[in-house]
């Protein structure tokens, strides 16, 4: 008993004590490195990894909203071109520009001809030569039954071809129901390569 007192108030250890301390310095050296590493590890590798990640994300949404911006203008050309085809034909030029007057005023002959109205006056107005196209105009004075002069517009805004009335002015006459109509009529003719050179 004597001796037991003596060795522990020596301060000789056990061994036992001694090997779990160890073991428990050992094991929190081994977690400190691991730690250590895991953080090193995290700083010179995942995160660099993780933002190089969020920057390819962020240009691949770039890219995305772009293709998708091109996908759309590419459908808005595609319809603007089906458009145009159908109304090409419509336009297509038919010779030089006298040649173009003549026949807009024959295709305007054609419509009021058919009607009980009294032309007063054909007048050709100017060509407008635009960028892709020339606008003809040809102002009509004309007199009539009210129910003729409607016939009129009807007839000339259902052409096959591109005519439109851009101004149109009516005057009541002294005879019932007579009116006397003034209007402006173009038509769009499209320019061939060398008159648009």
């Amino acid at each position: 008993m004597w001796n037991f007192r003596h060795v522990v108030s020596s301060g000789t250890t056990n061994p036992m004590v001694t090997a779990a301390k160890n073991s428990r310095e050992k094991l929190l050296g081994a977690v400190v490195v691991v730690i250590v590493a895991g953080l090193l590890t995290f700083t010179l590798v995942v995160n660099p990894q993780l933002k190089e990640r969020a920057l390819r994300l962020e240009r691949m949404n770039q890219l995305e909203l772009k293709l998708t911006k091109m996908k759309g203008d590419l459908l808005a050309k595609e319809r603007i071109d089906d458009i145009y085809s159908q109304i090409e034909p419509l336009i297509a030029a038919n010779g030089t520009e006298q040649q173009e007057i003549s026949l807009f005023t024959r295709e305007l002959s054609n419509l009021y001809s058919r009607l009980n109205v009294k032309i007063l006056s054909v007048k050709i107005l100017p060509i407008s030569n635009e960028e892709f196209y020339r606008r003809l105009a040809v102002k009509v004075e004309m007199s009539g039954h009210i129910r003729s002069i409607l016939d009129f517009i009807l007839s000339v805004e259902t052409y096959r071809n591109p005519i439109r009335i851009e101004r149109l002015d009516l005057r009541a006459q002294e005879i019932v129901d007579n009116i006397r109509a003034s209007f402006l009529i173009t038509k769009v003719v499209a320019k061939t390569e060398t008159q648009a050179d």
